[in-house]
């Protein structure tokens, strides 16, 4: 592909996060005037036209047929030669004096297109009412297919309000997938309708609340349908999270019937019912109607994450059940290891079943499930040898480790709520992943699906704190995410993140202002 001269770093995309592939300038400029027209191509995307209209501060109109239009969205069909034909989530954006035309060959690629075109016209130049685009070409396409974020709801409740916003700002940066941590042991969030007390009961209380008679909070499976499908017009596939066969106080508490213990070396853990029962049929009926009811409220997901984590915190009375003694027994199996294996074998053919992948964090890439049904999220950034060992066995992978990638990291030394290991998680080091890992090999590419950040939220007890961890470090994600390593520039994109804290002031977004060292929201 033909490099481009690089001569836009202070005008045409200056301010647009993240920084495309490839970028020429042209010359004149466009002129953009109230009532000029977009061309829908074969969308019904009002939203779209009503977000140029918004950054362009003038109001444009959806195009009827065969009438000239500002901006247009065409397919492949119509980019000129000399010029490469995008696929998948990739778009070439042409400025021209006359209008400005995005080409794509998906939905997906026009609606990238269209958040870098949002982004140039907040920042264009305003002239007696109209708005004024230098001309310019963009070539541009992600870098990861798997660009993620995840909220953990089970510590401390968003809500659907927050969630709606945070899926805008993902979608504004080209972030595609969120990761939707929705049970733990604190709380249960989303309601199955078949198993009505993983509600009443379970959704009682957080992190900080273990009052039995806390209120309930949790998503009814009409805000499901109605958050997976606004995230789906902004790009964004929603990933459940249901964890298992750990992490299940919340469930347990709900349906006692389930319960393997919560003991680690002889001594209670901190959730005293910190497990479900691996192999007890019913126990083992109850997750399939849980993943059933799951696999009909996210049918795009196109993975179930079921945890499989820190099980061996928890799994200490397992001996002493009579099904894990009879299954041990009967396999022949002398470690609770190997009941952990099976009972994850077990559960990852149901979800491959209903016809997702299996989603994981890196403990399951010992428990040699499917290659092809299964994604690990290497996660334990001190264990380099796991992520190894996942590649080298065939398994795809996302790459969210503590260090940089978990948002509950503080971000700045002065920082004194929150975690630190050996350090923190500053911008600059979200930025530089994964090209500071040292792990990699270039024959890794095919299996590294991506990156993400995660959101745990023990000690992000408000909305206000959620977003003071997340925001402008989301920023910086979704540069890594999409920019290639060679078009990286952390210097440059400081400057351009500049123009976007004004931005998020309007969204009513908080966020760490890394330029002023903003007061620390400590809860």
């Amino acid at each position: 592909m033909k490099i481009w001269l690089l001569a836009l770093v202070a005008t045409a995309t200056a301010g647009v996060i993240p920084r495309p592939v490839e970028v020429k300038e042209g010359e004149g400029q466009l002129k953009i005037e109230a009532g000029g027209f977009v061309a829908l191509r074969d969308y019904d995307k009002r939203a779209w036209v009503e977000a140029l209209s918004e950054a362009a501060g003038v109001e444009l109109r959806m195009a009827p047929a065969d009438v000239g239009s500002v901006v247009q969205f065409l397919g492949t069909d119509f980019v000129p030669d000399g010029l490469p034909k995008p696929t998948g989530e990739g778009y070439v954006l042409r400025i021209q004096p006359q209008t400005a035309i995005v080409h794509a060959d998906t939905e997906a690629g026009h609606f990238y297109g269209l958040q870098t075109l949002v982004q140039l016209l907040e920042e264009a130049e305003r002239d007696d009412g109209a708005t004024l685009l230098p001309c310019a070409t963009v070539i541009d396409s992600p870098r990861f297919g798997w660009r993620g974020f995840m909220l953990d709801e089970s510590r401390h409740f968003s809500g659907k309000e927050a969630v709606l916003r945070l899926l805008d700002q993902m979608a504004r940066y080209k972030l595609n997938r969120f990761h939707w941590h929705l049970t733990d042991s604190p709380g249960w969030r989303i309601e199955i309708k078949r198993y009505p007390k993983l509600t009443e009961i379970g959704s009682r209380g957080s992190e900080t609340d273990r009052r039995e008679d806390a209120p309930r909070q949790f998503y009814t499976q009409d805000e499901v349908r109605e958050i997976v499908a606004y995230a789906r017009e902004r790009g964004i596939t929603v990933v459940p999270e249901i964890d298992m066969p750990g992490h299940a106080d919340a469930a347990v508490r709900a349906y006692p019937e389930h319960d393997g213990g919560g003991f680690k070396n002889g001594k209670p853990f901190k959730w005293s019912r910190f497990t479900f029962n691996p192999a007890k049929p019913e126990t083992l009926a109850f997750l399939d109607g849980i993943l059933e009811e799951v696999a009909d409220l996210f049918p795009d997901a196109g993975v179930i994450h079921f945890g499989g984590d820190e099980v061996h915190f928890g799994w200490g009375k397992w001996k002493e059940l009579p099904e894990v003694k009879a299954l041990m027994e009967k396999e022949g199996f002398s470690e609770l290891a190997e009941v952990e294996t099976w009972f994850n074998r077990r559960m990852a053919g149901k979800i491959n079943e209903l016809g997702f992948a299996t989603g994981g964090w890196d403990e399951i890439a010992g428990r040699d499930l499917p290659r092809d049904g299964t994604l690990v999220f290497w996660w334990r950034h001190d264990k380099p040898q796991v992520l190894r060992r996942a590649l080298d066995d065939g398994y795809p992978v996302v790459l969210c480790p503590r260090r940089p990638l978990y948002f509950d990291f503080v971000q700045h030394d002065s920082h004194k709520v929150g975690r630190r290991w050996g350090g923190f998680n500053p911008l600059d080091q979200v930025y530089a992943f994964p090209d500071s890992l040292n792990v990699l090999e270039p024959g890794d590419a095919d299996q590294v699906r991506g990156i993400q950040a995660n959101l745990w939220t023990e000690t992000t007890v408000t909305q206000a704190r959620r977003d003071f961890m997340t925001f402008p470090r989301l920023l910086a994600l979704a540069e890594a995410a999409w920019t290639p390593a060679d078009r990286k520039d952390f210097a440059d994109f400081e400057e351009r993140l500049k123009d976007q804290l004004p931005r998020l002031d309007r969204a009513a977004v908080g966020y760490y202002d890394p330029y002023r060292s903003s007061p620390e929201v400590k809860r």
